[in-house]
């Protein structure tokens, strides 16, 4: 009698309704944005922001949650040195506001204004900032079908404009 229960009970939990096939469809735009991606970073030494570092990097992207973007990144930082890296990037539409949280171990959050938002057949262009000390960082995310950008601008009071960073991939055939 016991053992008939338990399949009973067994049956009544595998039978259960997924809930996973109500979830609503990505975020216009994002979905595009998936995949694996080969390229480069770029970016200004920060002791000497004159001279530029460029590292080869290959990123993964895919969707946490319909609005949010989780990214991985493998960095040849030199003779066998890799580095890894994760972010996630919440985007809410309602509010123009994005979340960005970098790392795992000590993660950082950073909280950004969409300043424009744009997607169709073509890609997905995102742009968007926070205010900082002294100025403001500009992103700018700009994904085609084979192409993805993503760079930083820092916009200082008094100073020249300074890309910070860049990274340029090209999507990697499966």
């Amino acid at each position: 009698m016991h053992r008939r229960s338990l399949v009973l009970s067994l049956g009544a939990v595998a039978a259960r309704p997924s809930f996973a096939l109500y979830d609503p469809m990505p975020a216009p735009g994002l979905a595009a944005v998936i995949g694996s991606w080969t390229g480069t970073l770029v970016y200004a030494d920060y002791q000497k922001p004159d001279r530029r570092v460029t590292l080869r990097t290959k990123m993964v992207a895919t969707l946490a949650a319909p609005d949010e973007l989780a990214l991985y990144y493998v960095f040849d930082d030199g003779p066998g040195k890799t580095v890894y890296s994760y972010e996630r990037m919440a985007f809410d539409g309602a509010t123009r506001q994005l979340v960005w949280i970098s790392g795992t171990a000590k993660p950082s959050r950073s909280q950004y204004r969409v300043t424009s938002s744009e997607a169709n057949e073509a890609g997905t262009k995102i742009q968007f900032e926070r205010a900082v000390e002294g100025g403001v960082d500009k992103y700018t995310l700009d994904v085609k079908p084979r192409t993805w950008l993503l760079s930083k601008v820092e916009v200082r009071s008094g100073k020249d404009d300074l890309e910070r960073s860049r990274y340029e991939f090209t999507r990697t055939e499966a």
